[in-house]
């Protein structure tokens, strides 16, 4: 069984991990992400991507709890699926069921004909944050090498191995 940052092997892409997102909200916040992902050449539209992402949001909140988010959504100018992590260290509001403010945040991009997939790298992601502290180590971490770090760190330990 896939267990810690294992379940993110091949989908993290360094270019994609954003540490100094900031909001004022939620749609500020998906609209940076998504004008960072155009930037890196991952999409062409930075604002329809955004107006995607926060149509998503009003479908069902994608803030699950304990300050991470997973927002998500198909698009056409992906071949496989896409990985952004950001951190936002002052909190954004996704409206999570516990009222805690968003401070991980996963977004996962996926091609529009390949439903399956979506639905694996929201598994992935899932196993990932039940390995205990990881959430709480990616949240510590300043810049992109150290949430690299972080990952490889929580595939290495006895806790995210299943030992």
């Amino acid at each position: 069984m896939t267990t810690g940052a294992e379940a993110l092997q091949g989908l993290v892409d360094p270019r994609y991990i954003f540490t100094d997102l900031r909001g004022p909200g939620l749609e500020e916040l998906l609209g940076e992400m998504s004008r960072r992902l155009a930037a890196a050449g991952v999409i062409r539209d930075a604002a329809d991507l955004t107006h995607r992402l926060v149509e998503r949001e009003k479908l069902g909140c994608t803030g699950l709890g304990g300050g991470v988010a997973i927002p998500h959504g198909k698009s056409r100018d992906v071949g496989d699926v896409v990985l952004a992590i950001g951190l936002a260290p002052e909190g954004i509001d996704f409206h999570a069921p516990d009222g805690i403010a968003v401070t991980l945040i996963f977004l996962i991009l996926s091609p529009a004909d390949q439903p399956a997939v979506h639905l694996q790298a929201l598994a992935r992601i899932s196993r990932l944050l039940r390995t205990p502290g990881v959430a709480e180590t990616l949240r510590a971490v300043t810049t992109r090498e150290q949430m690299l770090d972080a990952l490889r760190e929580t595939q290495t330990t006895p806790t995210a191995a299943g030992a």
